[in-house]
């Protein structure tokens, strides 16, 4: 029935969101072959700090210290 698909379909859009708006990769250079670390801080990127981004990502808008 639809009361248990809505939900789903609610959740997972919101998973989605809130996993990829900061992992899109960012303007980084392979060639440079530099460490794991450094790499991650340069593909990765924080969203702007609200009450709303802090609520509804449950704070994982601070992707690069997350």
């Amino acid at each position: 029935s639809s009361c248990v698909y809505l939900p789903r379909y609610i959740e997972s859009t919101w998973f989605i969101w809130v996993s990829q708006m900061n992992h899109i990769p960012m303007d980084i250079d392979y060639d440079k072959n530099e460490d794991w670390v450094s790499t991650q801080l340069h593909a990765t990127c924080n969203v702007n700090q609200s009450v709303f981004n802090d609520w509804f990502t449950g704070h994982l808008n601070f992707q690069i210290e997350h």
